[in-house]
């Protein structure tokens, strides 16, 4: 068990060592493969909690009762 803590240690160590060499010295690439994915799971995943804040989103109606484009039918 101690040898493979051992290893795991070491990989983490030179896998966070890589990625940060790469996003060091080859930054758009790194954003393209990396950083921009990670951001668009953020913005996806905290989307609606934001819109709703700002007021940017509305809930939708399960009925519609007008027919806004038809004129005499409540539009």
């Amino acid at each position: 068990m101690a040898d493979f803590a051992v290893w795991l240690g070491l990989a983490l160590l030179a896998v966070s060592s890589g990625l940060w060499a790469w996003r060091r010295w080859a930054p758009t690439s790194f954003w393209y493969v990396t950083g921009f994915p990670v951001k668009v799971l953020v913005v996806y995943g905290t989307w609606r909690a934001v819109a709703s804040g700002c007021g940017l989103s509305r809930r939708r109606r399960r009925w519609r009762w007008t027919f806004p484009g038809f004129p005499g039918l409540g539009g």
